[in-house]
């Protein structure tokens, strides 16, 4: 009986050493298997290879165009009927200008486009961008440097082309036809420039202005409306001429129905006799109410 026991021992030697060895080798840093650097979570290496592939992938301009503009402008960028135009006349800073300003893609169309959500990122911008700018012939997007503009040039050259559509504060308004000339408190120098050069909607093109007329608008819009907040409530800006003038003319009513009021008022000494010692003669009143006596008839009366 103890010889076998001792023989079952020496039979688990090995197999005990064996497993020991194992789990050494597997803890070991210097084992193939093993690293010192703490491994990677999964959520962080999916989202790791996500960027990568973002920056090493680039847009294609072509085929974002095909998928997300071409049902209104067709696949040749000449325009589908009823849907949306022909971009050959356009380039690079209308497409600029209408993707930085949400303008495209446009719910419906027929409806004026307007400022709204920018629905493209930096990088599918600039691919779109430089893809209509490559099928059209419109100017390309412009370079504006503000720094040494000259505003009050800029401000006169608003005065005379922009305020009557935008109005004096920039704050916008209708111009018939259920279209309206749109805020410019959001107008980034580049935008601006952009509408100047290519005339979005109707705003005409101002193919006059050079680039440093351009620049002097753009600071004007910038420095005199933008930062002094023209259309804030303070200011008593951003209404439209037609609410503006209803205000104005609700103020100055006010005071001349107050004034004509007052002078409807009956007077004493000139709506009521007065008695000697001043006070209102009610009786002379009355009687004069009860037996009202016409000039003419009076002088007919025999004496």
């Amino acid at each position: 009986m103890k010889r076998s026991t001792a023989s079952a021992a020496m039979l688990g030697l090995p197999i005990a050493a064996a497993g020991l060895f194992t789990a050494v080798a597997l803890l070991s840093p210097s084992a193939p298997g093993a690293s010192a650097a703490p491994a990677t979570p999964p959520e962080q290496e999916v989202e790791q290879g996500s960027e990568q592939a973002g920056v090493d992938e680039p847009v294609d301009g072509r085929r974002l165009f095909e998928t997300q503009c071409s049902s209104c402008h067709g696949l040749d960028a000449r325009g589908v009927d009823d849907r949306g135009p022909t971009l050959e006349p356009e380039g690079g800073a209308s497409t600029d200008f209408v993707l930085r300003t949400g303008r495209m893609p446009l719910a419906a169309p027929g409806i004026q486009a307007r400022r709204g959500p920018v629905r493209y990122d930096e990088a599918e911008i600039v691919a779109l961008v430089e893809y209509v700018a490559s099928i059209g012939s419109g100017p390309d997007v412009p370079e504006v440097d503000i720094a040494g503009a000259d505003v009050s040039n800029g401000g006169e050259l608003y005065r005379l082309n922009c305020a009557a559509c935008h109005v004096s504060s920039g704050a916008g308004a209708p111009i018939g036809g259920g279209r309206s000339a749109p805020n410019l408190q959001l107008a980034t120098s580049t935008e601006i420039a952009e509408a100047i050069l290519v005339g979005p909607g109707s705003l005409p093109v101002f193919g006059e202005f050079d680039d440093d007329e351009i620049a002097d608008v753009a600071a004007y819009i910038e420095v005199a409306l933008q930062d002094a907040e023209t259309t804030s409530a303070s200011r008593f800006g951003g209404a439209g001429p037609v609410a503006e003038g209803l205000a104005a003319w609700i103020l100055a009513l006010l005071p001349l129905v107050a004034l004509t009021r007052w002078i409807g008022q009956a007077k004493d000494g000139r709506d009521h006799p007065l008695e000697p010692d001043g006070d209102v003669d009610d009786d002379a009143q009355l009687d004069d109410l009860a037996h009202p006596i016409d000039d003419d008839e009076e002088e007919m009366a025999p004496s």
